[in-house]
């Protein structure tokens, strides 16, 4: 995939869930306590153009007010404290307020852009604040998907990726209120994923937890219902373990694990294949 398409689509999920990320971002990722927030929706002209991905207007906690610059940036960009310059003193001039700088780097890559610029009467510099040191928990313990989806991208520690997509997954299913809602936000995990270049085992656990563990009624259970819930998500575990067995992709183990069941009950599909 290419890097312009790769942009693409991560620049339409940002957009579609930038309202909810940008608050957690700010508050639990770059530590700054919002009071209030005024988003400034301009393009910065003069004689070049320049759109920034995300500007708002914040009065924090000790009554400073400031205006706070973010990029979304997926790849390594060579020249971008150039570019980062350039929006600063196109913001200091326009607004005249105290301009802070962050590129939220989306990859997993190490980020080694320059941040710093010193040249004769010039010193200027901008923050770098990469998902993948955040611990994913952080936007797992969210109660909206738009969030959520983003864990993806973050820290598993000591957590399997395995593991970690498959507690997204039954975070998002947990939160949504609707199919539509729900297959929205496991197609934006699909492609945040990607963007991350996780192993293929994680990806086709990820495909296979929206094709097989689905109810198609799921969501005309009531949410007080767990007993006919559980016994959905029993059959829908049941269907994809067969299917991986059938394909033979992965060991008893790995399927156990990932499923969250005994090696015995996955020996027993196994053998129940053979008869």
């Amino acid at each position: 995939m290419s890097n312009k398409k790769e942009g693409n689509q991560y620049d339409k999920i940002f957009k579609e869930n930038l309202e909810s990320v940008t608050l957690v971002l700010i508050e639990k990722v770059l530590q700054i306590q919002v009071v209030s927030y005024e988003k400034i929706k301009d393009d910065l002209q003069r004689t070049i153009e320049r759109k920034p991905d995300q500007l708002l207007k914040i009065t924090d906690q000790n009554g400073s007010t400031f205006l706070l610059h973010l990029e979304f940036q997926l790849i390594n960009e060579p020249r971008m404290v150039y570019r980062m310059l350039e929006y600063r003193g196109m913001l200091e001039r326009k607004y005249e307020l105290d301009v802070l700088q962050y590129v939220i780097f989306l990859s997993d890559q190490k980020p080694d852009m320059v941040t710093h610029l010193v040249k004769r009467d010039l010193s200027f510099k901008f923050n770098i604040a990469p998902l993948s040191s955040i611990k994913y928990e952080l936007f797992l313990s969210s109660g909206k998907g738009d969030e959520i989806v983003f864990a993806i991208l973050g820290d598993f520690g000591n957590t399997s990726p395995q593991q970690a997509a498959r507690q997204i997954y039954e975070r998002l299913r947990d939160t949504s209120t609707s199919q539509l809602e729900l297959d929205r936000h496991l197609q934006q995990l699909r492609v945040l994923a990607n963007l991350r270049k996780l192993t293929p085992f994680v990806e086709i656990m990820i495909e296979s937890i929206s094709q097989y563990i689905k109810e198609e009624d799921d969501f005309l259970f009531k949410r007080g219902e767990r007993k006919g819930k559980l016994e959905g998500e029993q059959k829908g575990k049941t269907e994809a373990i067969l299917k991986f067995l059938k394909d033979g992709i992965l060991t008893t183990q790995q399927l156990a694990t990932y499923f969250d069941v005994t090696e015995e009950f996955v020996e027993d599909l196994r053998k129940s294949l053979n008869t």
